[in-house]
C-alpha cells in the first residue's frame, strides 16, 4: 500500500467535511469510515509483508496488534482518497 489510495468503494453523493474535527469527541465522518474498512480488508489479504495481527487463531507468531490511522485527503487532480499510516514497526521491520 503506498502513498494515495484511492477509494475502491463508490463514494459519489457523500459530502466532504466541512472542516477538520478534534479526533477525540466526535462521530468520524462517512468517509474516514469507508477508508477504515477498506485499510482494514487490505490488512487481512495483502501479501506484501507477514505480520499477525492477532486476528487468526491459526498463527504460531506472537501476536503483535498494530494502531492504523487514515486521513481522506483531495489529490493534486482533486481527486478524493485517503493516505494510511502507522507508527514504528511493522512485520519486524521499519517500512517506507
Amino acid at each position: 500500500m503506498k502513498h494515495f489510495q484511492h477509494f475502491k468503494t463508490t463514494t459519489s453523493g457523500i459530502a466532504l467535511p466541512e472542516k477538520f474535527t478534534f479526533p477525540f469527541y466526535y462521530e468520524p465522518h462517512l468517509l474516514a469510515k469507508i477508508a477504515t474498512l477498506e485499510v482494514q480488508e487490505y490488512l487481512e489479504h495483502q501479501t506484501d509483508f507477514e505480520h499477525n495481527f492477532g486476528l487468526k487463531n491459526s498463527s504460531n507468531a506472537l501476536a503483535v496488534g498494530k494502531m492504523f490511522g487514515v486521513l481522506v485527503v483531495k489529490n493534486e487532480h482533486n481527486k478524493i482518497g485517503y493516505l494510511t499510516a502507522f507508527s514504528g514497526k511493522l512485520a519486524d521491520k521499519s517500512l517506507p
